[in-house]
This record gives structure tokens, sequence and C-alpha cells, in this order.
């Protein structure tokens, strides 16, 4: 089925001339059909259709009832063009009127009698007409996708954009731009006379208090200067460009439809200049800004030659502003030989109508994945979006959560039947649950009385904070598509923080965060005045040599010798228990002497030094003799120590200890004072 552009619905046209004059009960059988004649040759079918009726009203001529019938589907009344059809069918005896059956059966589909639809069309496919049934069976699988479809699942809230936006005579090509709807309308002027040749104005709205949308404005006259109809509009957000198509008609059907652009000036646009590069013989309708390949294009909708019917999808390549490059079919993926039209490209997503893949009615809107060199299969977008009627125009906010349709679904303004004309209806999507639980833990046990802030990234002022003596879980809600920092503090404890985002989630999402706080080291000075045990003098296993680790103990009792001369140590080495008494024995006392070297090279008299080994005699721990135990357990007891033999009775050594969860992580030696 082809289709318009736009339908513009308007008044019937009345007659001129004489005729005016004469009560309607007057007017000849003849010369409504003449007038009717007239009409058709200029694709009034409003007009012609009503001459039509006022004939048959005056002769009961049943040869009139198919193109009665077929007028009233292209102005889109299907429950009238339904009964027509019947009443063909049903005069048909011979059963072999495949045209009038199959329009019959795609009309009761478009009313919603699905059954009824199918027990029809299946007479359809069985018939030898090829083309008639090659036709019914698209519309079958359109019915069986319907009926098969859940109509909960997917779900979406749609309503009509109201009466400020809506009009009876047509409202068509919504757009968001800057928290503003775009639209063209063929809304009748207050005060306007019928017959006139209605414009076909872009307007735009804002929401009102209530947040429902207020009265529209024209967005600028010279749009509209220099051709009387605007069809439809997109806006680049990123070039600040829009775009809009100039249509002429033939009377009710689409002569010509060329793409214009206007750049953003100030609060307004700067005058439509044609876009180049697109068909200039051909309709080209519904330009999308998008990308593809990394490169902006423009994808729009055209009969061109070479296409694979009726209507295709294309796009252009942007070479700068207002000029594209040779336009490139979208393909057989996505095209068919029937029409799709109002593309809508947003992150790599297209939405499209079509009423060439199988529909719930009429055109349904599909959508398709790019991956970055082909389309994914398309799929229809399920109940709410599509209806038994048309359904066409899907535009989307920057969130993806809020946007609109346009439809002759049942529960428009219409001026004929309750489906003649569009409306735009908007359309809101539940956005995803996302909850976020924290957790303050100490090596994954509860930590209360913590201080939990959390905040917006790049806005600290959103900022929010909880702590008290009780709660160790923290609960919030997040928004979508945004990021998160998360900080937890508390006393005697390092900080911590981390980042939770929320882009590109779908559906419902609970992020678990656990924060392990870690603990600050206690800090505690003490004296002593026992023996001195030197902490980091060790030696590898079977081995005298004095580790680079282990001199600056040495080198802190070489200071301590020169500061009390007379002071005469012991000097005592120890092994672990590895090995024979005897062989540790000897290790032990020359591991001793290795430390009394070490001083005496330093310059400290060799008779103030006693070096003694005491072997595996007084280990520190329990790793005896064939005991399991670590490499670093058994090297705990490899170990110098010294004590004081003459000279000071002690040293009294001020030490600062370092605690972690009460076990000892560190010592380190302030200062000495001999006694």
């Amino acid at each position: 089925m082809k289709v318009l552009t736009i339908i513009i619905c308007i008044p019937m046209l009345v007659f001129g001339g004489a005729l005016l004059a004469q009560p309607l009960t007057t007017i000849p059988y003849q010369a409504h059909l003449e007038k009717a004649s007239e009409y058709s040759e200029t694709n009034n079918y409003a007009s012609q259709l009503d001459e039509l009726e006022e004939a048959y009203k005056k002769k009961r001529d049943k040869s009139m009832i198919p193109l009665m019938a077929d007028l009233n589907n292209k102005l889109r009344d299907y429950a009238k063009a339904e009964t027509l059809y019947k009443r063909i069918v049903d005069a048909d005896k011979s059963g072999n009127n495949m045209e009038a059956m199959f329009k019959y059966g795609r009309m009761l589909k478009m009313n919603d009698k699905y059954g009824e639809a199918a027990e029809v069309l299946r007479k359809v496919k069985d018939s030898d007409d090829e083309k008639w049934s090659s036709l019914a069976i698209l519309e079958l699988k359109g019915i069986l996708l319907a009926v098969q479809t859940d109509s909960t699942i997917n779900q979406v809230a749609v309503t009509s954009a109201g009466p400020k936006i809506n009009s009876k005579s047509g409202e068509y090509s919504p757009f968001i731009f800057e928290n503003e709807l775009y639209y063209t309308s063929t809304a009748l002027e207050n005060g306007a006379d019928p017959g006139k040749v209605y414009l076909v104005k872009l307007l735009k709205s804002q929401r009102d208090k209530e947040m429902a949308w207020a009265k529209p404005v024209e967005v600028s006259a010279m749009l509209t200067a220099s051709s009387p109809a605007l069809g439809n509009v997109a806006i680049s957000m990123q070039d600040q460009v829009m775009y809009v198509t100039k249509v002429t008609f033939n009377g009710e059907e689409v002569a010509t439809s060329r793409v214009y652009y206007c750049v953003r000036d100030g609060n307004g646009w700067s005058d439509p200049a044609i876009v180049k590069g697109l068909p200039d013989s051909s309709i080209v309708k519904h330009p999308m800004p998008g990308e593809l390949y990394g490169r902006d294009v423009l994808f729009f909708s055209s009969d061109a030659p070479g296409g694979t019917g009726g209507f295709d999808l294309y796009y252009a390549t942007k070479l700068s502003t207002g000029v594209f490059d040779s336009p490139v079919n979208l393909g057989s993926m996505i095209n068919t030989p029937a029409d799709e039209i109002t593309p809508f490209y947003k992150d790599g997503r297209l939405v499209f109508a079509s009423d060439g893949l199988p529909s719930f009615g009429g055109l349904d809107l599909y959508s398709t994945e790019w991956n970055g060199t082909s389309w994914s299969l398309p799929v229809n977008m399920g109940f709410g979006y599509n209806s038994p009627a048309d359904d066409m125009g899907y535009v989307v906010d920057e969130e993806g959560y809020e946007g609109f349709l346009v439809s002759n679904r049942v529960g428009t303004t219409s001026l004929r039947g309750k489906t003649c004309c569009d409306d735009i209806f908007t359309f809101q999507k539940s956005k995803p649950v996302i909850d976020l639980d924290v957790y303050v833990l100490d090596e994954n046990k509860p930590l209360r009385g913590g201080n939990l802030t959390i905040g917006e990234q790049f806005k600290p002022e959103t900022n929010m904070t909880e702590g008290n003596d009780n709660n160790y879980k923290f609960s919030y809600e997040l928004e979508i598509n945004k990021g998160y920092f998360i900080k937890v503090a508390k006393l005697g404890y390092f900080p911590d923080s981390t980042y939770v985002k929320t882009t590109d989630i779908k559906v419902d999402t609970a992020f678990v965060v656990k924060i392990n706080l870690v603990p600050k080291p206690e800090i505690e000075v003490i004296s002593t005045n026992q023996p001195i045990r030197l902490n980091s003098i060790y030696y590898d296993y079977n081995d005298a040599k004095i580790l680079k680790a282990s001199k600056p103990d040495l080198d802190y009792l070489n200071e301590l010798m020169i500061q009390y001369p007379t002071m005469v140590i012991e000097l005592s080495s120890h092994t672990d228990s590895r090995g024979n008494d005897e062989f540790n024995q000897k290790l032990s006392q020359r591991r001793a002497e290795s430390a009394k070297n070490y001083l005496v090279d330093k310059g400290i008299d060799t008779a103030r030094i006693q070096a003694v080994g005491y072997g595996e005699t007084m280990l520190l721990n329990n790793c005896v003799n064939d005991a399991k135990c670590t490499e670093e357990e058994h090297r705990f007891n490899r170990r110098t120590e010294f004590k004081i033999i003459s000279g000071p009775t002690s040293i009294e050594i001020k030490k600062q200890i370092t605690k972690e969860r009460g076990k000892v992580i560190d010592t380190k030696t302030l200062e000495t004072k001999a006694k």
C-alpha cells in the first residue's frame, strides 16, 4: 500500500457557481457523478466520496460500492470500508472476487477483529490468485504475531498529547529539542472558511506548570514563506541544524517533497536552504540525522528508482553542512516491496514504520540494531507502540524513557469517522529500579558507627550522608545513566571509597557494595631495661654472613658502644632446630663472631664484646626438632641478642610499638638512657 508523506484531513469542498444557490435535494443524480469525477481528477478523495454517497442515495447503484469502499479505505475510515467490502463479498455468489475478499479481511484486521479477519484471509491465501494470496499470507502473519504477543510485555503507557496539540485535521512528525516538542500540523485557523487551502505549519510547544503540553506557537513564518506546507521535521542536536521537508500536493496526494535545512541562529533559525545530494526528482521525506561508520549521516525515506518497492529507507553521508554524498539504500534486511517510513536513529538503534512486515494492523513500528557493519533483523515493537491502525513517527528523549509517536488509532480526534486523521501520542516506559546496598565491614564482619557519603559524580551538592551507631548497612535508590562516588569513614579506621555507574542498565538492578575498612595502627611508647634483642639481625639457613637487612641494628649497637665507652656486652647468636646439636652450636658461634667482627671493623675494642653461640638451646617458639613450621617461624629463631656484662647496669631503651588488631606490626627505638 502506498503511504503518503502525510494525509491531510480537510473539510470537504463545497460546490461553487450556480449549484450553491440550489437546495441540496434538487441537485440531480448525474450532477453528483460529474462532480465526483472532477474531484477524482484532482485527487480530492473526501469530496469525491461525498458526491458518490449523495448520488447513491438517489439511485442505489451497487456498481458504485467498490469505489466508495476504496475511497473510505484511502481516507482510513476503516469501519465504513469494512461494511462496504462485506457487501461486495456477500454479493459475490461465485466467491472468486479475491481482491474484495482480501480488502474486507484487511479491514476486519484493522478494526481489531483478528479472528474474523483470519477466517476471511485464509480463504484468499488458499485461492489460485497469486497476487492476493501472497498479500493475504503477510496479513495472516501479522494476525498471528498479534494474537501470540503478550500485550503486557514491553507495554508502555500511550496517551494522547492532548487537545492543545491535536486537532481534528491532523498532526505529524513530532521531535524533541531542548525539552520542547516540535511538530507539523494542518490545524484549522480560528474563523477559517471551509474550502480554504490550509498550510501545514511547523509548531512547537512547551510544558505548562502541570507538565502538560501547552498551546503551541509557530516556529517561524519564514519556513513556510516559499512553500504552502512543511511535512516533516528533525533536528541534529550536535550541529544545531534543523531538517524540514517542503511539500506540495495534487489534491490529497503528495506531488513533491524535498528536504531543506536551517541553522540555529540565537533563539531562532536561519532561512531554509535546499539540502544537496538527495534525490531531486523523487519524493524525499522523513529526514533523520544519525551516524554510521563513524560519520554523520542523514536517514530518509524515498520512492527513488532502484529501490525494493514503495518507499525505502536510505542514508547519505554528510560532506558539509547541507551537503551529502550519494544516497545508499539500507538493503533488503529493512526494506520491503511495500513502504518503510519515519526513521528515528539513536545510539545505534533505528526505529521505523513498515507495512511490508507482519503487523498488528497497517503500519507498525519496528526496531533494528547496527553492529558496526550491518543491521539486525527488525523486531516488532509490540502493543502500545503498535495498534490495529497505522503507527509511525516514533521519537524518544535523551534518556530513552519518554517520547512520541503518530497514530490514527481509535481515540484520535478525526474529521471523518474514528480513524481518518493522525494525532500525536505520548508514551512513557518505566525506568528500571536501581537499588544500592552498602555494607560497612571490618574483616567481613559488621562495623557499626561508620559514616557513609554518597554523591553524584561532578555534582557535590547532591551528596547524601548517613551514619549512626546502629547501622552498618545503608540503602539508596539510584537514577539511571549516572555515576556515584561512595565514601565510608570511621574513627580509628582508614577511610575507603568506591564508584558505581548506572549507564546502559535496561532492567531492575541491585548493586551490593561491601567496604572493608582497615583499622589505623595503635601506637604506644614503652621503656624497657631488659636484655635487648636485635630484631633485624637474621641469617640465611646454614649461613653466618651478615645480611644487608641486619646492618641497621648492628649500626645502632655500634652507636651505643660509642655512647657508653665503659659498657661491655655479651653478643649471643642462636639457630633454629634444624640440623644436629653440634652443627648448630658451631653455626651459632660463627654467627656471633660474624656480628662481633662487624662491630670491631667499625672501631669497637674487641675486649668489649664477648661472642657466644647458644645453638638451638634457646628457641623462642615451638619449632623444636621434627615440628612442622614455616620458614618464617624457623627464621624467627635465627637471631642475635646482646646483654650488658659490665659498665652501666642497664640501658633504658624507649620504643614505639605499633599494633594492628592487637598484633605488633612494627617496633622503633626512640632514645636510650643509661642507669
